[in-house]
């Protein structure tokens, strides 16, 4: 019996609305489906395996072996075992041909990359023409550092230190992940030649908090407020005709 992840179980770090929220989000700016989908920071395969039916082929890369292997337990003997092929590897060096994919894909992994520019310039390369990038990722705006707060060595819990990612140069000491602004995040990506098509803002999926709160933060995230949420969406187009 697998004892692993099942196809449809959501991984511990977001859970099932946490997946749903940000898969679909970049479904809403551009129809997940085609030939080629790459999956960067795949992790446990918890959103890779929400999108890969409408794609052919299915690339799937991260850098800790762990995930890759939970993620191969999740697809064992399903349909998608012979369509999804699993990498050990860094998004700053891409194993794969020039103009191969039609999305790249990276759920809340942007933040963790040391060589940002080198792997958007490599996610650009792979691309194809007419191509679409789409991530999410930490948003600057919302008060807490979800991944924790660096005192020393030791991991705190985010209500440590609320509002520090608003004060950049101590977020960079007492955090080991970027936070991006809406603007920076799309400087990085016209940097590297692409064009930004939406952008959303994605308040917290509370998946095992009281429905009541949940309901909240869906309300939230259809007003102005939203702009504090604790994720972004983005989708960039690579130009030129498919």
């Amino acid at each position: 019996m697998n004892d692993g992840p099942g196809i449809g179980d959501p991984s511990g770090a977001f859970g099932r609305r946490g997946v749903a929220k940000r898969v679909g989000a970049v479904s809403r700016h551009l129809p997940v489906r085609g030939d080629r989908l790459l999956d960067i920071g795949c992790g446990d395969g918890a959103h890779t395996v929400e999108i890969a039916d409408d794609y052919v082929r299915v690339d799937a890369i991260d850098l800790e072996p762990q995930r890759l292997d939970l993620f191969a337990e999740r697809i064992a003997g399903t349909p998608l075992e012979d369509r999804i092929g699993l990498h050990k590897m860094s998004a700053d060096s891409l194993a794969f041909d020039p103009n191969t994919f039609d999305r790249v894909t990276a759920f809340e992994a942007i933040e963790h990359i040391d060589d940002l520019g080198s792997a958007l310039g490599e996610i650009h390369r792979v691309l194809k023409p007419g191509g679409a990038f789409s991530l999410t990722t930490s948003n600057r705006w919302f008060p807490f550092e979800t991944h924790g707060v660096l005192w020393g060595d030791r991991r705190m819990p985010a209500l440590t230190a609320p509002f520090l990612p608003w004060v950049p140069p101590l977020h960079g000491r007492m955090s080991d992940v970027r936070a991006f602004t809406t603007q920076e995040m799309g400087r990085l990506l016209r940097g590297v030649g692409l064009r930004v098509r939406a952008i959303d803002y994605l308040m917290p999926a509370f998946d095992r908090r009281p429905r009541p709160l949940r309901s909240l933060s869906d309300v939230l995230e259809g007003t102005p407020l939203r702009v504090f949420g604790t994720a972004m969406a983005v989708t960039a187009v690579k130009p030129g005709r498919p």
